[in-house]
């Protein structure tokens, strides 16, 4: 298939979007000027029937609303100026939400790109956002990725007296493993891509074409926001944690967060804008009171997903013939996990789980120190802040069975030079929880009491 080049592209429009009740499939339609068409589907697997009229109105206020979201990995690759909207009519508070979606989603997509993005969506003052009437069931839902984050939401759930059904965009075999053992009921949607856009990925250079990073967690916020409505579900328990908050560098006087549709502002503007469509939804993070290390150490504790779980970018690739099996334990997300986990876990375990050791690399030591803010900035991964692997590695450099591997003992005084004054201040503030969240009350007494007492009783003496 012959594509535009980039150069010659003026507009990315928003086409049409709809729903097959045969199928249970939303339809996503986007078009680059009148030249290249792309067709997103989500299909929502063994999904009831909606018989009820306010369901329906509710379910079509979402798919309008996806369909604007889902569109940021079709206009990243031209970022045309101007874009149009041809099949509703924007209030000016969602034309503001989208412009901060795709411009802070596109963050670091822009960064690498060396571009930067005009992005208005045309909105009209007159124009009334939709509101419904649907009541929701009260059940709690857990998006699982696989990892150790969600692992340890559903945990934290289920010893606290809830019944969290977990949910999934695809079932890649750590999704799959960690249901399984959860014991939990789940459910399950698929996302396909537009095929247009793959072909279009494989030519960036012949075509100018751009690709990277999008914010995908605020798509799927967007995907489980329309599966309330389909299967009928009131709260979205999320694991996202604090370090998600912090940005990784800047651009044009604007913070660059890879994790961004992971943060509370996300969060925030997501909720509002959902309020009067479904005012029983709630979509909040479990884990915002939390620190990376707090969560590794809560994890550390469970055992039983040990054999399963990976947060490994590698183990989740579109391509499922390219996908690893758990950890390549060679990227800044491997290092990172095994860094936060080595404190609290037996060593054998850890490097059973991981098949090698990372720690004991000497080729690894450039990537540690850009995670221990010893050289460039953070990385752009789902990793925890610079002090929080600090903390972790003087942990490390002070026990015995750690601190001779090969990239303690090389970063080993810089670290301290750097950090070792305040640790006992940066030890306190990595374990103690965060006001700044959003859990609803029906679960935050009960779940912020049952983090403190395990954080308190797992930490002991190592205060």
């Amino acid at each position: 298939m012959t594509f535009p080049h980039r150069s010659t592209v003026k507009a990315f429009r928003f086409t049409d979007c709809f729903f097959d009740e045969k199928t249970m499939t939303a339809h996503l339609c986007y078009v680059v000027d009148d030249k290249i068409e792309f067709e997103e589907t989500i299909m929502f697997n063994d999904a009831p029937e909606l018989a009820d009229d306010s369901r329906w109105e509710a379910l079509n206020a979402c798919l309008r609303l996806l369909h604007l979201a889902a569109g940021v990995s079709y206009y990243k690759a031209y970022i045309p100026s101007e874009i149009i909207v041809e099949n509703t009519v924007l209030a000016p508070a969602e034309a503001s939400f989208f412009n901060m979606f795709y411009q802070s989603g596109l963050g670091e997509f822009s960064f690498r790109n060396k571009v930067s993005p005009r992005i208005s969506f045309p909105s009209d003052k007159d124009a009334v956002s939709p509101k419904t009437k649907i009541a929701l069931k009260k059940q709690v839902i857990v998006p699982v990725g696989g990892g150790k984050d969600s692992v340890v939401t559903v945990e934290t759930l289920k010893n606290t007296g809830f019944s969290p059904v977990l949910f999934s965009v695809s079932l890649p075999r750590a999704i799959r493993e960690t249901i399984e053992l959860s014991g939990c009921p789940s459910i399950n949607v698929t996302r396909k891509i537009s095929p247009n856009l793959l072909e279009l990925n494989r030519h960036t250079e012949e075509f100018g074409a751009l690709n990277g990073h999008v914010p995908i967690t605020g798509i799927i916020a967007f995907i489980l926001a329309m599966s309330a409505v389909i299967y009928d579900f009131s709260d979205v328990a999320m694991s996202n944690e604090r370090s998600a908050n912090v940005g990784n560098c800047w651009m044009d006087g604007m913070a660059v967060n890879h994790q961004w549709s992971k943060s509370i502002e996300f969060e925030q503007a997501f909720g509002e804008l959902f309020k009067d469509i479904m005012p029983d939804f709630h979509y909040f993070s479990m884990l915002r009171p939390l620190s990376e290390l707090a969560i590794t150490l809560l994890f550390s504790q469970i055992k039983k997903y040990d054999s399963v779980f990976t947060s490994c970018n590698a183990a989740f690739r579109l391509d499922a013939s390219k996908r690893l099996d758990r950890w390549c334990a060679d990227c800044d997300k491997c290092r990172f996990v095994f860094l936060a986990l080595a404190p609290f876990m037996d060593r054998d375990n850890l490097i059973s789980i991981f098949g090698r050791n990372p720690l004991d690399d000497e080729n690894q030591i450039k990537g540690y120190k850009e995670l221990l803010g010893l050289e460039a900035f953070k990385p752009f991964e789902c990793v925890g802040e610079i002090e929080e692997s600090a903390i972790a590695f003087l942990m490390l450099a002070e026990n015995k069975e750690w601190r001779s591997d090969k990239v303690i003992t090389a970063l080993r005084n810089e670290v301290e030079v750097k950090f070792a004054e305040n640790r006992k201040f940066l030890f306190e503030e990595t374990f103690k929880l965060s006001d700044n969240h959003l859990i609803p009350k029906g679960f935050k007494d009960a779940v912020i009491t049952y983090f403190e007492k395990q954080i308190r009783d797992r930490l002991g003496s190592r205060r």
